[in-house]
């Protein structure tokens, strides 16, 4: 068993919304209170409204909130949220001799800056330098987890950094933190952030990129599990390519007749709609054309995205056609549908759906899109 580099009072609470990238609110005991999340990722998975039971160390008096999040329970897993604890995890378990990958490593600096950049640890084994980069990872399904959960320029930079150390003869390294014992493989997450996956595979032979599935007790206070996964080179080199489908999550915030195409006059409620589309080729520009309000209006979605504001694209990339079968799931779990609406040239009932509630906030519905983004592949 590997020792929590800190012993610390936790408090539970339970996760009720996002208030900003660094701040949720929570409920503990019977008080709604805010709380600061050190952690800039999406984290839909994670944090299910009136659900997700958070992990919470109380702040000292002259601290603006009065909680700081730890990390959060997800089925039976418990997960660090924390980003800067996982570099502190990491860099005690070498300290300690307790990280079997560096364990001829010392951690000489922490917080490196170079260039642009700033580098978690400084590491040497006597003869060498290493310069590493911590990455936290809370996106997988049941055996593959990758990483970002959002677009991250930060992230890219420092793969691109690190490859260019590389070239100078300096020896650099990025390691991937899994929070899922169960993981076997880790890949780049090139549905969300294809450009950090196309940088991932460029510095791959330059950079030594690893990655490790840890497994907390049910206190967050002792690592039980860390293992090193597979990183399927050859997959990841046959994914990337920029087709696939796509979900537009939209708001409509008032109700409106609106006059798409050439169907008659349509009402819409006032609510949050999901439009599924597909791209056999180019789906970013597909989806940069359907953000662009100056355009020819031509597909249906066209017409409604004159009234309504598009929240949030999710690509999913695939080689196989599964607009349709996207669609049939989206229909189960959404509250109603617009007849008709983008699908005149399949046999769906509709290509737009209707959720009285913001859909990211429904465990189904982002459930889904792990199914179509994750699950299904065959590695």
């Amino acid at each position: 068993m590997l020792k929590y580099p800190f012993e610390i009072n936790k408090h539970r609470g339970t996760f009720i919304k996002r208030k900003n990238r660094f701040v949720l609110s929570a409920k503990i005991n019977t008080e709604i209170k805010d709380c600061y999340l050190p952690n800039p990722g999406r984290l839909w998975e994670l944090l299910i409204p009136n659900k997700t039971e958070l992990i919470l160390v109380e702040n000292s008096k002259n601290q603006k909130l009065p909680f700081t999040v730890l990390g959060c329970k997800k089925n039976e897993n418990v997960i660090l949220l924390h980003t800067h604890l996982t570099n502190r995890v990491i860099s005690e378990l070498i300290k300690n001799k307790a990280f079997p990958i560096y364990k001829e490593y010392k951690v000489i600096k922490e917080e490196i800056k170079v260039g642009n950049s700033r580098f978690d640890l400084l590491l040497s084994d006597g003869q060498k330098e290493l310069y590493l980069e911590i990455k936290t990872c809370t996106l997988f399904g049941e055996k593959i987890a990758m990483f970002p959960d959002a677009i991250t320029e930060r992230g890219r930079r420092h793969l691109y950094e690190l490859g260019e150390l590389s070239k100078k003869g300096l020896k650099a390294s990025v390691l991937f933190v899994i929070m899922n014992p169960q993981i076997k493989y880790f890949l780049p997450a090139y549905h969300i952030d294809f450009e950090f996956a196309k940088v991932f595979m460029e510095v791959k032979d330059k950079v030594e990129i690893r990655a490790i599935a840890v497994g907390w007790d049910k206190t967050l206070s002792h690592l039980n599990t860390l293992k090193e996964v597979s990183i399927p080179y050859d997959f990841i080199d046959s994914q990337l390519k920029d087709r696939g489908v796509y979900l537009l999550v939209i708001y409509l915030p008032q109700d409106k007749k609106i006059k798409i195409g050439n169907l008659e006059e349509i009402y819409f409620k006032e609510g949050y709609y999901v439009y599924i589309g597909s791209a056999k080729r180019g789906l970013s520009k597909r989806i940069e054309r359907h953000k662009r309000k100056s355009k020819k209006l031509h597909w249906h979605i066209d017409y409604f995205l004159q009234k309504a504001k598009i929240l949030n694209d999710i690509p999913i990339i695939t080689n196989f056609k599964r607009e349709c079968f996207l669609v049939e799931k989206i229909l189960q779990i959404s509250d109603n549908f617009i007849q008709k609406f983008g699908s005149s040239d399949c046999s769906c009932i509709s290509h737009l759906f209707y959720f009285k509630y913001n859909p990211l906030t429904n465990e189904n519905f982002i459930d889904t899109i792990n199914y179509y983004r994750i699950e299904l592949l065959s590695i």
